[in-house]
C-alpha cells in the first residue's frame, strides 16, 4: 500500500533544489549535486528534472538546473 503523504519525485526534487538555494543561473546545480541532495536515483531524478522542465519550473544552464522563477513561486506556496 502506498503512504498518501508520500511526496511525487518531482515535487521532492523542488524542495531539494530550494533548500540547496538553487535558484538562478550562479547557483545551478549538476544532476550529481541534485541526485545526493535529493537522496533520488539517477532514473527517479532524471524524470522528475524532465517533468518539471516541461512544466517551466525549472531552467538549465548548460548542465547546471536552478529553480525558474515559477518554480520559486511553487515551492514558496509549499511553505505558505
Amino acid at each position: 500500500m502506498n503512504d498518501i503523504y508520500e511526496l511525487a519525485p518531482s515535487m521532492r526534487l523542488l524542495i531539494a533544489m530550494h533548500n540547496v538555494s538553487s535558484v538562478d543561473p550562479a547557483t545551478a546545480k549538476s544532476l550529481d549535486e541534485l541526485r545526493i541532495a535529493s537522496g533520488m536515483s539517477e532514473p527517479e531524478l532524471q524524470n522528475a528534472v524532465r517533468e518539471l522542465l516541461s512544466y517551466g519550473y525549472v531552467e538549465c544552464k548548460g548542465t547546471a538546473y536552478y529553480l525558474s522563477r515559477l518554480g520559486i513561486c511553487v515551492i514558496r506556496s509549499v511553505y505558505t
